[in-house]
């Protein structure tokens, strides 16, 4: 920095507009540039705004069957800076050889991986979990103490459970963890809520607080924003045997002030999502027999929330094919504005090539532009080695791993796709 002509702001500047890739090589250039890039937490929080500002990223989970668990793949779907084109990254999530990956959450560029052993418990058995916090775009991440939770079933059981993660205002990282044990016979044994923080000593703590709502009426869509953790969520009912969903409601959790609250939600959603830095949600109506999305912006004003109409979205834009059976609206993925669908088609009169391929929609909500992309057979893979001896992950390679699979397309059954959003990050775990 000694010999640099432009004043040290500029600099900053410069380099809080650069990706993470490229300030990782920069870090060698001088021992300035290492603590900058390296501990300043101002300087990580403003290249975070700017990446946040300008980064077309988005976390893909879909559900796939593996010999009998309800499993997960896990992607990053990306804008091409230079052409505009989307790329796609598949992630090999890290993990045990004696867990299976349950739950990945995602907030500020990291991403908070959950694993247990098993969803049933024996009698007397305590369930545990395996925690590691990853930040894909430093290759860095920290494994957490397991968390035991301090209940013993009397007998065999069978567990739901539910996830949040996210940070306070003093930097605090917490995950929060709901849970209902059960009996095999579905009835509820043990309802148990508890958040797992790190404290200013940088150990984590184990705390209970008190359950707001059972496991069973939380779906997968949920994502973190602005200090809360927000997840869709239902009440059901029964009639003569006959399974029903009542009075949709979003549960959030303020990780700054450890509560829950609830928002009702109208008939007819789509999916929760979020838009200009709010919750957006995307409501199906039947106008002339035709399926149109509407959109509407979360706006609170004294404890109160309402809705602001911001668009409405013809769903025939979605049909790629002429024998097109259903198309789901995933969310808005990208500070454009772009609508991301899943197009889930019948196959008969396919041409071979494509049947079978999980193929997506991005609309642009203003121009009306239409991009039609499919994962690729090549599976583009970072990895990972772990050293348990030191509670942290590095990443010793990335690599291109070229296998060409027949796509199991149940992976991408439309009722088990989830997207959330996800902006580079130079915070370590």
């Amino acid at each position: 920095m000694e010999n640099c002509k432009l004043p040290r702001d500029m600099v900053v500047d410069i380099l809080s507009r650069l990706p993470v890739k490229s300030l990782m090589r920069f870090k060698c250039v001088s021992k300035f540039f290492y603590d900058l890039i390296k501990s300043d937490h101002h300087f990580m929080n403003k290249h975070y705004e700017i990446s946040k500002a300008k980064t077309d990223c988005v976390l893909l989970e879909a559900y796939w069957d593996e010999a009998g668990w309800n499993a997960k793949q896990y992607y990053l779907l990306y804008k091409e800076s230079e052409d505009n084109e989307i790329g796609c990254i598949y992630l090999d999530i890290p993990r045990t050889p004696t867990s299976r990956v349950v739950s990945v959450k995602c907030c500020k560029g990291m991403l908070c991986l959950i694993s247990t052993k098993d969803f049933r418990l024996k009698p007397d058995e305590y369930l545990v979990y395996d925690i590691l916090i990853w930040n894909p775009s430093i290759r860095k991440a920290e494994v957490l103490p397991s968390v035991t939770i301090p209940y013993r079933a009397p007998c065999d059981a069978g567990v739901y459970n539910h996830f949040g993660f996210g940070i306070s205002n003093n930097m605090t990282w917490k995950v929060v963890i709901l849970l209902d044990i059960c009996s095999l016979d579905g009835s509820t044994i043990h309802q148990i809520t508890m958040v797992y923080s790190k404290d200013h000593s940088d150990s984590w703590s184990l705390r209970q607080i008190n359950p707001v709502i059972s496991c069973r009426d939380i779906s997968f869509n949920d994502f973190y924003l602005k200090g809360r953790h927000y997840w869709r969520a239902h009440e059901r009912y029964y009639d003569d045997d006959e399974y029903f969903i009542n009075d949709e409601c979003l549960i959030w959790f303020d990780m700054n002030d450890e509560v829950f609250g609830t928002i009702e939600l109208p008939s007819n959603l789509c999916t929760v999502s979020i838009m200009n830095e709010t919750v957006a949600l995307l409501v199906s109506n039947y106008k002339n027999f035709e399926c149109i999305i509407d959109i509407w912006l979360m706006i609170e004003n004294d404890d109160n929330t309402n809705w602001r109409y911001q668009a409405s979205i013809d769903c025939a834009q979605f049909n790629i094919y002429n024998n097109l059976s259903h198309s789901t609206p995933i969310g808005i993925w990208n500070v454009d504005g772009e609508l991301l669908a899943f197009v889930d088609c019948d196959w008969d009169g396919l041409e071979p090539d494509h049947v079978g391929v999980p193929y997506f929609v991005s609309l642009d909500l203003v121009t009306q532009e239409r991009k039609v992309f499919s994962l690729s057979r090549e599976r583009k893979s970072i990895t990972m080695a772990s050293n348990s001896t030191t509670g942290h992950f590095q990443v010793y390679n990335e690599r291109n791993i070229d296998i060409l699979e027949e796509w199991k397309h149940k992976i991408f059954g439309r009722e088990g796709i989830y997207a959330r959003v996800y902006y580079e990050s130079l915070h370590s775990p």
